[in-house]
């Protein structure tokens, strides 16, 4: 299934999806979809910073085992500009863009072995449990949230066929 996949398309694909579980649950899961053989959903655990961290490191762990194509995270987040973001461990406390305040947002990442990272943000208002999607900005390729810190720098052994 995988080994031919547009993983830019795939991942457009799961934010048309995500914007309809939104207005239907006004709530989305945070999600990693493992792009291998075949997709595997994996919960990201956005609690804490702790919690953060070892979902997400059990998620990466899981993806070199599989010599996956790349991640496909799909989440909740504050709206910013993403673009050329470099996430850095020592200047980030957990919570920060929470409390920037600003507009929520589904922001959809892809990341992974030679894949240049990318993301898309549609950011969104709630009103009277109604919800009302804006123009998704689409960063180019570079943006690093933090998620999976030397993820796209692994390189993937060879698939055998």
């Amino acid at each position: 299934m995988v080994k031919s996949v547009d993983i830019r398309e795939h991942a457009l694909a799961l934010l048309r999806m995500s914007k309809k579980f939104l207005v239907e649950d006004n709530d989305l899961d945070a999600n990693a979809f493992i792009l291998a053989d075949e997709q595997y959903v994996r919960p990201i655990e956005l609690q804490d910073e702790q919690s953060k961290i070892e979902s997400c490191q059990k998620i990466v762990e899981e993806a070199r085992k599989l010599h996956a194509l790349g991640i496909i995270t799909v989440f909740l987040a504050r709206f910013r500009d993403f673009t050329n973001e470099q996430f850095s461990v020592e200047e980030y406390s957990w919570g920060d863009i929470a409390k920037a305040g600003g507009q929520r947002c589904i922001l959809v990442t892809v990341s992974g072995p030679g894949i240049k990272n990318w993301a898309i943000a549609v950011p969104f208002l709630v009103r009277n449990r109604k919800v009302t999607f804006q123009k998704a900005t689409e960063f180019d390729e570079g943006v690093d949230v933090g998620l999976f810190p030397g993820w796209s720098d692994y390189v993937t052994p060879p698939r055998v066929s």
